[in-house]
């Protein structure tokens, strides 16, 4: 892990200093309700709203509507947009987004303040120069970097690369201990793996906080995590579209709502939207004007709470994967199966899949030096017969499921 070279720290701050004026003016010039500024402005200048009747609501949009006329959701005449994003593609294919600089800064460091703050961590564990967040990845071809981090007191943003040389992976952590370890779950249960694969029981240095977002976090991973790093979790659901859209607190299960950020709804199966219910989140995004998402169809489930102060919680929250997992002899809820197999002594990681047969297949796969596989095949067959009593279940070891910078699945059915 090195530094970017003197004229990349010096362009970076440069660029960061001049987002993070437009970010603070952008603030300042709000003088009412952000939500209703927000759509008088997307009316007026936004081609995609624009001939939309004063009296009618704003039209639901999705991805396909973006990607198919991009420019129509960017304000006409507006000059042209700092930053370009990318979504991962692993929903499907992948979406650009433009970012003017205001909407930068919040993405990309705004974004740690208001987790700072949301986790009631103290501001003065953040000290200039010093780690503050250390970011794992193990998706392809993306190299290891330091940066500052303005608004935590420019403390310092590492991200390392994983796989590095495994036993170049521990004088890393050892040097830059961090107050946050951020990550998808996938990439701190792989820096887990690694750590555990050296011999070590527990890691070398206790974050005060795990921060994971880009997947679903499910509980068994949790426990795995919290356990592990002795430290505990914030779940945050974030996106390209949406930037920081809400957040659980330290250990909790339900979401918080960033109102500054962001305003939802829900789309039930009727077709019909409310700001309180459970079905598909739509989300409007009051940071970026750059490219606007307003009532944008985000393809993730979840139960929205809407208080009559307006502020908002998401009780639960699905995201892609299934609130009950069909099998070929009954249907089961989805947190049934994780807490009856994803809590196995020695298990690391599962997903049940459909063969192209019909039948069902279990992969597994197991924990570093942690129990014998016959002792683990055995406790998963036992298992098996348990929930499913009337099925034949093949099963599959296997080194790891999810793929690296993949998403993990639990249920491919």
């Amino acid at each position: 892990m090195v530094p970017d070279t003197n004229d990349d720290i010096v362009n970076s701050l440069e660029a960061v200093r001049r987002a993070r004026t437009a970010w603070e003016d952008r603030i300042r010039a709000i003088t009412s309700d952000p939500y209703e500024e927000f759509l008088k402005r997307v009316r007026r200048d936004v081609p995609f709203y624009r001939d939309v009747d004063p009296a009618d609501e704003l039209p639901l949009a999705g991805r396909a509507d973006h990607q198919a006329d991009g420019a129509r959701f960017r304000p006409h005449g507006a000059p042209a947009p700092d930053y370009t994003l990318s979504s991962s593609g692993t929903t499907g294919k992948p979406l650009e987004v433009t970012l003017d600089d205001a909407a930068w800064y919040a993405v990309n460091y705004h974004f740690f303040a208001q987790v700072r703050e949301h986790a009631r961590l103290p501001a003065d564990i953040f000290r200039h120069g010093r780690p503050a967040v250390l970011f794992v990845s193990n998706k392809p071809g993306r190299p290891s970097f330091v940066r500052p981090l303005p608004s935590l007191d420019n403390g310092l943003y590492l991200r390392l690369q994983l796989p590095e040389p495994v036993d170049a992976v521990l004088p890393l952590l050892r040097k830059f201990a961090a107050p946050v370890l951020y990550g998808k779950p996938t990439y701190l249960l792989d820096l887990r793996a690694a750590l555990l694969g050296q011999g070590l029981r527990r890691a070398p240095w206790q974050p005060r906080l795990l921060l994971v977002s880009g997947e679903p976090l499910y509980a068994d991973d949790r426990q795995r995590l919290t356990d592990y790093f002795d430290a505990p979790v914030v779940d945050a659901l974030a996106s390209t579209e949406g930037g920081l859209i809400a957040a659980t607190e330290p250990n909790g299960e339900t979401y918080r709502v960033f109102g500054d950020n962001v305003r939802l709804e829900v789309l039930d199966e009727h077709g019909r939207t409310a700001d309180s219910g459970t079905g598909e989140l739509v989300l409007t995004n009051l940071v970026n004007h750059s490219t606007v998402f307003a009532r944008y169809r985000t393809g993730d489930r979840a139960e929205l709470l809407t208080a009559e102060d307006g502020t908002q919680r998401l009780q639960r929250l699905w995201g892609r994967e299934p609130r009950t997992v069909r099998f070929r002899t009954r249907e089961l809820p989805a947190d049934d199966v994780v807490r009856a197999v994803g809590f196995l002594p020695g298990l690391a990681d599962f997903q049940f899949a459909r063969r192209s047969d019909g039948s069902t297949l279990l992969r597994w796969a197991a924990e570093p030096a942690r129990t014998t596989p016959a002792a683990l095949v055995a406790a998963l067959g036992r298992s098996l017969s348990r929930l499913l009593p009337d099925e034949d279940i093949a099963r599959e070891q296997c080194v790891r499921i999810t793929p690296p910078g993949g998403k993990k699945r639990r249920f491919d059915l």
